[in-house]
């Protein structure tokens, strides 16, 4: 496999060199790239690597923006090692978090927000009391405040330097540990947990230049945390549940303190934690017998697990029964495998012989190449993919319509050029797309269509009148009943004086497919079908049905 890999480019540290010597031993290939290269090279990582580490501590400098590196990447459709980027943001808010495992019955230290000088400490809360930054990582920023006096001082400097809410919380004496959890075949594992000795590291906190020093050889400054049977029992339901609360994924890190009473205090969750062979992660999983390359083959089969294996997928044929006649295609391993209901559209398009077709997003090329077998002189297919564009091309070729059907790069209208807006000879008789339209609370990869699934249908929509013919052009679109079909109509008549649902198919699911692919996804349907912007019903046996619409659109109304 190809692995991506992001560092962080301010503190580069030997994480990165680590994890690709692991790589290398395990025979996978590897890119490293810069975190402030992310927003530029996202698309390359997504086309080119199977999967991607995201280990950056902080982006621009500080880690208030640390999990925007995995959102631009999600944005691209990378698939991610780890967890998404609504969990990072949740575990590195550091007060929502707080309030998060709290909710969840996972003790934390009593204290409180700091968000201005004019805060007050309340009396209940007794020194010596521990400061930190709401989103800085690495100990940065923090501070033990023996007095209250100290307490109000130190957060002032903070506030002025950091700008941003402090946390201030009374400090727990006693044992501190580092408990690392891993997906693995069975299922998430606690993995033996790390306690540092406080009398190696000369302090009562781990600082930020304990947590930069370089460690070489054997590491003395910790050891395995040698706990009674019941405390293990407890500390490893209380991390299961903390991992769970947080909506964690594959890999992550709990630092903790044991008080001298026996209560687990969790003060923070780092999910992107050191990957260095001597740190705690690596530590605990050899404790746990993974050796490193048995490491990062754990964490890379927890993400495999999800997306699917594309080793195993490889390419593959089909051969699909058009009214023209066969047509086969080969999909490869990542561009998307033609639905039912892109078949079905396919067998009902009504391009005449002679005219001029623009399809968006082509995918696999079969919408272009029925197209092509129906009579149409010339064919645009457009898509952002370049593996779906190689596709296309290399399927109208196996089905000889290579001639008529022209690829090009770009998304939506903006692969065309002017000419193809022209007025004489220059417009399309039919525009067909089938673009991507799960609602989602967020960007979750390529089939995000935006809060309520019309983003890409409406860009669709409004650009036709660039480029469909005003006389006799027809807008072909496949739309799901999960993506606000009543707004969606609305817009179609807004534009078209003709607008008619030709076909309507079902289609099953189950919360799980949609859970399966982003977190939170089914509940947004829930909350979209209660405020009519989504259609859909229960079939019982947990399962449900949302409708396929194919929708003809013509008759192009004057702006």
């Amino acid at each position: 496999m190809r692995i991506g890999i992001v560092r962080t480019v301010e503190s580069p540290c030997q994480c990165a060199q680590s994890v690709t010597k692991g790589l290398e031993a395990l025979g996978h290939e590897f890119v490293l790239v810069d975190s402030e290269e992310v927003k530029f090279r996202a698309s390359e990582l997504t086309r080119e690597c199977d999967l991607v580490i995201d280990h950056t501590d902080t982006f621009r400098g500080r880690g208030l923006f640390r999990p925007l590196v995995r959102l631009l990447l999600e944005m691209e459709g990378a698939r991610i090692v780890g967890s998404d980027s609504r969990a990072c943001f949740l575990a590195d808010d550091k007060i929502a978090a707080k309030a998060r495992l709290a909710e969840a019955g996972i003790p934390t230290p009593p204290g409180i927000f700091f968000r201005s000088k004019e805060e007050e400490i309340p009396s209940w809360l007794k020194p010596p009391l521990v400061l930190k930054p709401a989103f800085e990582h690495m100990s940065r920023g923090l501070g033990l405040a023996q007095s209250a006096e100290e307490a109000r001082t130190m957060a002032a400097e903070l506030l002025d330097r950091l700008q941003q809410p402090l946390l201030v919380e009374r400090y727990i004496p006693g044992r501190e540990l580092a408990v690392s959890l891993l997906e693995g075949p069975k299922g998430l594992e606690v993995l033996p947990p790390l306690e540092w000795r406080f009398e190696k590291t000369g302090s009562g906190v781990l600082t930020e230049d304990f947590k930069l020093k370089d460690v070489v050889g054997e590491r003395r400054d910790a050891c395995r945390a040698d706990l009674l049977p019941r405390m293990g029992d407890e500390l490893e339901s209380l991390a299961r549940r903390a991992f769970q609360a947080l909506g964690l994924r594959d890999y992550a890190r709990f630092d903790l303190r044991l008080s001298p009473g026996g209560t687990f205090f969790f003060l923070e969750a780092n999910t992107t934690p050191s990957l260095e062979p001597l740190e705690a992660l690596a530590l605990s999983a050899k404790w746990a017998r993974l050796d490193y390359p048995a490491l990062v083959e754990r964490m890379l089969s927890a993400a495999l697990r999800r997306y699917g294996n594309p080793l195993e997928q490889g390419e593959q044929k089909v051969r699909i029964d058009l009214p023209t006649g066969p047509v086969e295609l080969r999909v490869p391993a990542r561009v998307h495998f033609p639905p039912p209901s892109s078949i079905d559209l396919a067998k009902i398009l009504d391009v005449k012989a002679g005219e001029s077709v623009l399809d968006l997003g082509c995918g696999t090329g079969l919408l272009s190449i029925a197209a092509a077998k129906l009579g149409a002189r010339r064919v645009v297919a457009t898509d952002l993919d370049p593996q779906a564009l190689e596709a296309t091309a290399q399927n109208a070729r196996g089905n000889g319509v290579g001639e008529q059907i022209e690829v090009r790069a770009g998304s939506w209208y903006d692969a065309l050029d002017r000419a193809d807006a022209g007025e004489k000879g220059g417009r399309f008789e039919v525009i067909m797309a089938t673009p991507p339209q799960t609602p989602g609370p967020y960007p979750f990869g390529p089939r995000y269509g935006g809060g309520d699934g019309t983003r890409h249908l409406f860009t669709v929509i409004e650009g036709v009148h660039g480029f469909l013919e005003p006389s006799n052009g027809r807008l072909w679109l496949l739309a799901i009943s999960l993506a606000n079909p009543s707004s969606l109509l609305k817009k179609l008549r807004e534009h078209f004086s003709e607008v008619s649902v030709v076909r309507k198919t079902d289609r099953g699911f189950t919360a799980e497919e949609y859970e399966s692919i982003a977190k939170g996804l089914f509940d947004h349907f829930l909350s979209l079908r209660a405020s009519g912007q989504s259609e859909f019903k229960e079939a019982g046996g947990g399962k449900y049905v949302f409708r396929n619409l194919f929708i003809r659109a013509a008759g192009v109304k004057k702006r």
